[in-house]
């Protein structure tokens, strides 16, 4: 296109002048190299005055400044060097190349002729350098040849898009206003979670965020090609416009609306569909677009420009998902790309997805949302935004304008009834459907619909009568006129099943029968369209007349051709899901076919059906076909693994059939419809409101992050069943409460709320609050993880009272301070019945109304968990519930309180009708604060027991009698592991002595030490009911062990003493449950004597310890029991046993079970029969049950059992010595020792100084001839013997007959 330069010289001032500020802006920006090569076009004079300005911005001015005056031809050369050499704006660059004129070659003289010697060269702040001469390049000077050539097809193509867009808005009965066609857009993240399970970010990080974190905005068509170099993805249903969108945004370019864009590219996908071969990215341009009119000059000139300006081209590719072929990402793709190489088209189009080629062009591509996950998984900083359809106001301004000529009174009817009628409504909020259920009204109502005759309910009823509309306008279409052009219906339903088969949308007319194209045509079904072959022909072709007819005709021959098999249908019927992988198969053209095939399988559908069908049996073989479809659902309904997407397409289908007895078994098979991470639209929830007002049955809605636009809650009072509604999501904000505040009194059968992880603020709060004000039904509300504050949890508190069944609300993780808890508590407590309260710190807030859970019955139960609390806030918190009639549980764990706080809280208690418990665990790690609970022992009555224990986890509690009376009971107090020393005692006993009913002291796992245990002991006379005390893991040694003997000898109260390895472990004090704990020495008393016990088990006593041990336990008159069970002595520790044991006429019992001995120290025990002569028993057995008995005086009789030691011949010996010198023995048991003959020798010897024996064992598992032989003959000098045991002795016939004799022998013989 050839430039006219203006010829008057005054405009070159002009329009610098004009366009001064976006010049500075572009030079400042530049390299230093050129701009210095500008500055020599100036005068020496002024050059110089130049120099001294202070920043290169305003050197740039001032040279501005400077040619604004100057001579025409200078100004003149200086824009042909800006623009042969700088990018710019082409609306820009076109303006000063019209004032510059034609460039030339030749060098331009500079005025001033050179600088002075001293600018040779000259270097201001070391970076510009001044030249004297600038010589245009060789490629400057081609330069506007080309910008030339750009210029010419930009011209084309919009007067081509305009042309394109006259043609396509043939028909259209609304105007389109871009600005008022609204897009939700989110700029998706790398990841895509369908709903996000753990906490994330706060309510205030996810303002503006979706679930999935996507920043998501409300946005219009136009504002999307606004910004450059953005890849949009626009989704929409099939109706929703966007090709009439597309087309539109095409025109307003052509006009100038989109000056970042230079050119821009339209191309339809149904088009591409046709190019089989391997295309460039010149051939898709220019071949699929628009060719250069200029020949292959003005080709390569765009070309190279698009290639050297990508930021300046847009493309949009409408209709994906007509494409054949599945976009895909290849990781084998090269880097480098051709733009004349041929590459499929798939990889094309996947190569500017990825911005491998053209990056940073503005690419936007339309499809049909099941298909997003083909193109979103290319790039990661893709835009999604989904084009929205009619509100009810715009169903209201199209159906005007539709009947706007069509007579006033058809208009009002039809209008009318569309905008009362429900399903009509709801279906027309998509703009496809809405023209065609204007279509359907005007055809109905024109021919004189009578008053009986109702309006379709269903898509499928709908798109009946516009097929009989349409029919109706064709010559001789006499009623029924399915019947009048059965065969050209049913040519029509084959033609598009074959298309839909086939994934094809465009048909070649010698592709369809001509005398069927002329009907079709003539009756509006088909319409023509053009097309662009591969080899860049122009053709034309024929679709029908909206892709959703083709779906209906289709699905009109599955359910009328008998060439379908039962099994076929079955393949061709599935629920579509919304939930789509990068691995499922690219499947196009069947988003509604499953819809229409259950619209047909209703009853009043059936006689049209039969009439295509014909035939004697039609009738039988359409209800067949109807139940075929009906049984498919069913199976569909009583499936339980639906996943929410299908489950809405599900309730469309069982819409589609109007069967309420489905509609039963779809509610009945889950109590819950959970949706989400989906949109839904209007005609979605009117389908799921119909199943669950027809299933009459009550169930729940779960919205999890699904979008939908506001106007689509106004379904929700449809659904006559709710027991409970619920709504999750970042998405829903005040504005959606606000819509919400208008439904919930509508849904009467609504007993539970939830509006949760939301932006739900006080705004909304408040009014969600006094919507719930008339519902009275009511009985759980949750507003959790939202954005409240104080005044929020406020106005939620305010209907407590007002709601008589409400039971539960929940206001966990919102921003929530402690003063509200008080305004929950109060509320609370106000109400007839409270339950009870649960806070963790902001995690989970929960109240309790109204309960009748048996637990609540009891009392009111508060859990603050996680407070922190000041002493003011303790004390109010103990006013309010000061006004509990009964406080079953008073929780107040993980609250950190300080010994002041602590303190109001025990200051408080006696105002409290506490039944139960107060929790505190993990309030206090300080042992210092936690020892003022324990002085809830004294001043509260009903305090039972007080529990402290600093381990991890830290437990702190305190319980009470349950009892309202005031009366004594046993009291316990544990503190364990709270670090205790000495040093705490005294305070400890101080909070005690007031404490009259104490019976149990757990002080275990702290850190008395000796010093410690000493001073315990000598608070025992303040301890006045003390039954029991553990001072178990208190670094108590053997040195306290030994004063606990002393304690135990000198207290007569002290009953028994458990200490196990040495102190380290185990340490109990029994005490006598008397009433009376008095420190005094024990004297004779006339009273019943009781035993006291000493253990100290698993310990290995040294001999030094065991003789202060046993000389403290002499002092013990009454009975004792001393048990060294489980331990270990050596022979020397026994011997010093042995050295006292005379002394100690009050020991009973001495138990040695299990204890780690040699055979020496067993045998020294067993001398005890010669030492101590108030032994009446000793038993020994190595790890086994051993003891020794003592009688209260000296006694003429005593027993000794050892038995299963290995005895050597000293051992032997040395046995045989202490059994000769205990003539008293009256039993002896000596079996399993291994004795041998030696041994038998040695006791044979011994049996005649046993004077007293009358019971004698020597059992034995050996081989014993010779022991018998010697026995025999060594018991005719026992006399005494009463009892004889030698079980297990292996005896001969020989042995047997001088046992015999021998027996016969002894006359006080009565067992053997």
């Amino acid at each position: 296109m050839a430039m006219e330069y203006v010829k008057v010289e005054e405009d070159v001032h002009n329009v610098l002048t004009q366009e001064i500020h976006e010049l500075i802006d572009i030079l400042s920006n530049q390299e230093d190299d050129f701009l210095n090569k500008l500055f020599g076009i100036m005068e020496r004079r002024v050059l110089e005055q130049l120099l001294h300005l202070a920043s290169h911005r305003e050197r740039i001015m001032g040279l501005l400044d400077y040619l604004r005056v100057a001579d025409p031809a200078i100004c003149r050369r200086f824009l042909q060097m800006v623009c042969m050499n700088y990018d710019m704006p082409m609306r820009l660059e076109s303006r000063l190349m019209s004032v510059a004129g034609p460039v030339t070659c030749d060098p331009w003289p500079i005025p001033g002729n050179e600088p002075p010697s001293h600018f040779d060269p000259v270097k201001e702040n070391n970076s510009h350098t001044l030249v004297d001469e600038y010589t245009p390049s060789q490629e400057s000077c081609v330069k506007r040849p080309r910008m030339d050539h750009v210029e010419s097809y930009k011209a084309s193509v919009s007067t081509f898009l305009q042309q394109r867009w006259e043609k396509v808005r043939q028909g259209v009965v609304k105007e389109v206003r871009l600005e008022e066609a609204w897009v939700s857009l989110r700029n998706r993240n790398p990841f895509r979670p369908r709903d996000r399970a753990e906490r994330g970010p706060s309510p205030s990080e996810l303002q503006e965020r979706g679930e999935d974190g996507a920043v998501e905005d409300k946005v219009t068509v136009e504002s999307l090609l606004h910004s450059a170099a953005q890849i949009t993805l626009l989704l929409g249903q099939a109706g929703s416009g966007k090709t009439l969108l597309m087309y539109c945004l095409g025109q307003r370019w052509a006009q100038g609306a989109f000056p970042s864009s230079q050119l821009l590219f339209l191309l339809e996908f149904r088009q591409l569909n046709l190019v089989v071969q391997p295309l460039s990215l010149k051939e898709l341009l220019f071949r699929c677009f628009l060719s250069p009119e200029g020949g292959e000059e003005e080709g390569v000139a765009v070309l190279d420009f698009i290639l050297h300006n990508p930021e300046k081209i847009c493309l949009i590719f409408d209709g994906y998902d007509e494409f054949h072929t599945k976009i895909t990402h290849l990781e084998t793709q090269s880097s480098s790309f051709d733009p004349l190489s041929p590459v499929p088209m798939a990889e094309l189009i996947a190569g500017l997805c990825s911005g491998r080629i053209l990056p940073g062009c503005t690419l936007l591509i339309t499809c049909r949302p099941r298909d997003v996950t083909d193109l979103e998984t290319l790039v990661d900083c893709i835009r999604i935004g989904w084009l929205l359809g009619f509100n009810k106001s715009s169903v209201k301004e199209y159906a005007d304008q539709y009947f706007q000529d069509r007579g006033e009174d058809l208009k009002k009817k039809a209008v009318g009834h569309l905008l009362s009628n429900h399903q009509l409504l709801t279906m027309s909020y998509l703009p496809a459907l809405c023209h065609i259920c204007c279509v359907c009204l005007e055809h109905m109502f024109s021919g004189g619909m009578s008053q009986t005759q109702a309006l379709p309910t269903t898509l499928t009823q709908v798109y009946l009568q516009i097929l009989f509309a349409f029919l109706s306008q064709c010559p001789g279409s006499d009623p029924p006129v399915l019947e009048t052009f059965w065969a050209e219906v049913t040519q029509l339903s084959q033609l598009a099943m074959r298309g839909l088969e086939a994934s094809r949308i465009v048909f070649l007319s010698e592709e369809v029968p001509s005398n069927l194209l002329d009907f079709a045509t003539k009756a509006g079904l088909l319409s023509l369209v053009d097309l662009t072959h591969e080899n860049g022909s122009k053709g034309q072709g024929y679709v029908f007349m909206h892709l959703t007819m083709q779906e209906f005709l289709g699905a009109l021959h599955i359910m009328t051709s008998k060439d379908i098999t039962e099994a076929l249908l079955r393949k061709k019927f599935n629920l579509k899901s919304r939930w789509t992988t990068k691995s499922d198969p690219k499947n196009v053209f069947t988003d509604s076919l499953h819809l229409y095939l259950c619209g047909f399988a209703a009853p009043a559908c059936s006689s049209y059906l039969i009439q295509l069908v014909r035939g004697v049996g039609a009738a039988g073989w359409v209800n067949k076909r109807q139940a075929l479809v009906l049984k498919i659902l069913r199976s569909l309904a009583m499936s339980t693994t639906l996943t929410g997407p299908k489950l809405v397409e599900l309730c469309r289908c069982v819409q589609e059939t109007q069967d309420a007895q489905l509609a039963r078994e779809v509610v009945g098979s889950r109590p819950c419809f959970e949706l989400r991470n989906i949109r839904l639209n209007p005609v979605d929830l009117d389908a799921v409101a119909f199943v669950v007002s027809s299933a009459g049955i009550g169930c729940g809605l779960d919205f999890g992050a699904c979008s939908m636009e506001l106007e689509c809650l106004d379904i929700l009072p449809s659904c006559q069943h709710i027991d409970y509604l619920i709504f999750r999501s970042r998405k829903y904000d005040d504005k959606f409460a606000d819509k919400l505040s208008c439904i919930l009194p509508r849904l009467p059968t609504m007993k539970r709320f939830e509006f949760i992880c939301g932006n739900l603020t006080d705004v909304g709060a408040a009014k969600l609050a006094k919507a719930l004000r008339r519902c009275p039904q009511i009985k759980q509300l949750n507003f959790s993880d939202n954005s409240l504050t104080d005044r929020g949890v406020r106005e939620i508190a305010d209907i407590f009272p007002i709601l008589p069944c409400l039971t539960s609300v929940m206001l966990g993780r919102n921003d929530i301070a402690l003063d509200s808890i008080f305004t929950l508590l109060e509320k609370m407590i106000s109400c007839a019945s409270p339950g009870g309260l649960y806070v963790d710190g902001v995690k989970d807030i929960n109240v309790v109304l109204h309960s009748e859970l048996k637990c609540f019955k009891t009392g009111l139960t508060v859990r603050l968990l996680n407070c922190r609390f000041t002493t003011d806030q303790m004390n109010t918190l103990c006013q309010l519930l000061s006004r509990c009639p009964v406080l079953y549980v008073l929780d107040l764990s993980g609250s950190h309180m300080k010994a002041d706080t602590l303190k109001a809280l025990t200051d408080s208690l006696h105002k409290l009708k506490i039944s139960k418990h107060i929790l505190l665990n993990g309030s206090s790690k300080s042992v210092e604060e936690l020892m003022v609970l324990t002085n809830f022992l004294s001043v509260c009555p009903d305090v039972v027991q007080v529990n402290i224990s600093l381990q991890d986890p830290v437990d702190v509690s305190i319980h009470f009698t349950g009892s309202i009376e005031n009366h004594k009971t046993s009291k316990k107090l544990f503190l364990v592991g709270c670090g205790l020393r000495s040093s705490h005692l005294d305070l400890l006993c101080k909070n005690l002595e007031h404490c009259s009913s104490l019976t149990f002291l757990d002080i275990s796992k702290n850190a008395l030490g000796n010093k410690g245990l000493k001073n315990l002991l000598d608070l025992l006379p303040h301890l006045g009911t003390i039954q029991e005390i553990n001072v178990s893991e208190n670094a108590v040694n053997m040195e306290g062990v030994v004063f606990l003997a002393s304690k135990l000898a000198s207290h007569r109260n002290m009953s028994e003493v458990n200490i196990s390895h040495g102190g380290k472990k185990n340490l109990f004090l029994i005490f006598q449950s008397n009433k009376r704990l008095q420190s005094e020495p024990l004297q004779a008393s006339p009273d019943k004597e009781h035993y006291q016990k000493l253990s100290l088990t698993h310990s290995s006593i040294q001999p030094s310890d065991m003789a202060k041990l046993c000389e403290r336990l002499v002092r013990c008159p009454g009975p004792l029991v001393l048990d060294f069970s489980h331990g270990s002595l050596r022979d020397d520790a026994i011997e010093r046993l042995l050295r006292i044991l005379p002394k100690m006429t009050s020991l009973q019992l001495l138990n040695m079970s299990h204890v780690q001995m040699s055979t020496n120290g067993a045998l020294l025990l067993v001398r005890s029969l010669i030492d101590c002569q108030h032994v009446r028993a000793v038993k020994l057995m190595p790890q086994g049950e051993a003891f020794i008995k003592f009688a209260n005086r000296k006694t003429d009789q005593a027993t000794c059992r050892l038995t299963q030691y290995t005895l050597t011949i000293m051992d032997v010996e040395k046995l045989s010595w202490i059994l000769e010198q205990c003539p008293r023995l009256s039993e002896l048991d000596l079996s399993h020792n291994s004795l041998g003959r030696v041994g038998v020798e040695w006791l044979c010897s011994v049996l005649p100084s046993l004077t007293s024996l009358r019971k004698l064992s020597l059992e034995s598992k050996e081989a014993s001839e010779d022991v018998v032989l010697l026995l025999a003959d060594g018991l005719l000098q026992a006399k005494s013997i009463e009892t004889l045991n030698l079980s297990g002795h292996v005896i001969s016939d020989r042995g047997a007959v001088l046992l015999s004799t021998t027996l016969q022998k002894l006359p006080h013989l009565k067992t053997i």
